[in-house]
């Protein structure tokens, strides 16, 4: 199966000089979770939800001073339309990114995610249970902790997703893309629940990873809170993709 049979072909691009307020607007309506930087007519990067969270735990209240140059990355990782799905996953594996480009001769075709990925695994019958992929390593922010400090935590433990607590108990979660959708509206102030999900949909950990993708799918999220009596784990887009290349090597 070649990645054009299953790429999103609705890519949205900003260029060099595009400033944070109108970065963080686009990014807030864009359900990909990343744009594409253009220098003239040529691709050069690729900015995420998880880089205005870098951005937000080292700048603080003067984010809104930066522009898209400044939180570029240093490589712009992109595929063909003719390479092979299972090829176009294990890139991401490795890269460690959420999505890539698809482009022929410096024209975006389009751009394939995880959430493209869990498209296609709510399709097909993968055996086992979450509780085989989910990520038992937790960290969660209580819900007093205030935005930035969530971002900071999620920056330095590598994290899309904050789990958000009371006395203990799962009550919320929070997202990059949620953030960035508050603070593209109301600036960089405030608690972690003002931004995030109150009462998340959860799993068990008997949850097929099938009904988790078609979960994902239906509901247009991108992570699962694993709860038994208590938060035993969390599964998320990545977990699925991990799940996904199996079937498809």
């Amino acid at each position: 199966m070649k990645v054009e049979e299953l790429m999103n072909k609705v890519v949205v691009t900003v260029n060099i000089e595009t400033p944070m307020k109108e970065l963080l607007d686009v990014l807030s309506r864009e359900k990909s979770g990343r744009v594409i930087v253009m220098d003239k007519d040529k691709p050069i990067s690729v900015i995420t939800t998880r880089s205005i969270i870098a951005a937000l735990s080292e700048y603080g209240e003067s984010l809104f001073n930066l522009k898209a140059s400044d939180l570029m990355s240093e490589d712009l990782i992109a595929v063909s339309p003719e390479d092979e799905v299972g090829y176009v996953i294990r890139k991401m594996i490795a890269n460690n990114i959420g999505g890539v480009p698809v482009i022929d001769k410096n024209v975006i075709l389009g751009i394939f995610t995880e959430r493209e990925a869990v498209n296609l695994a709510s399709k097909i019958q993968i055996p086992g249970f979450v509780e085989s992929v989910m990520s038992k390593r937790i960290i969660t922010a209580d819900k007093c902790v205030d935005l930035l400090s969530a971002s900071t935590i999620m920056f330095r433990n590598n994290l899309r997703r904050l789990p958000v607590t009371e006395g203990g108990k799962l009550i919320g979660i929070v997202t990059a893309a949620d953030i960035v959708k508050y603070v593209s509206r109301k600036g960089v102030s405030g608690k972690v629940l003002d931004a995030g999900t109150r009462n998340p949909i959860t799993v068990s950990k008997y949850t097929s990873i099938s009904e988790a993708a078609k979960i994902m799918r239906d509901k247009n999220i991108g992570t699962l809170p694993v709860v038994d009596e208590k938060l035993e784990g969390i599964v998320t887009e990545r977990d699925i993709l991990f799940s996904l290349i199996t079937q498809l090597s």
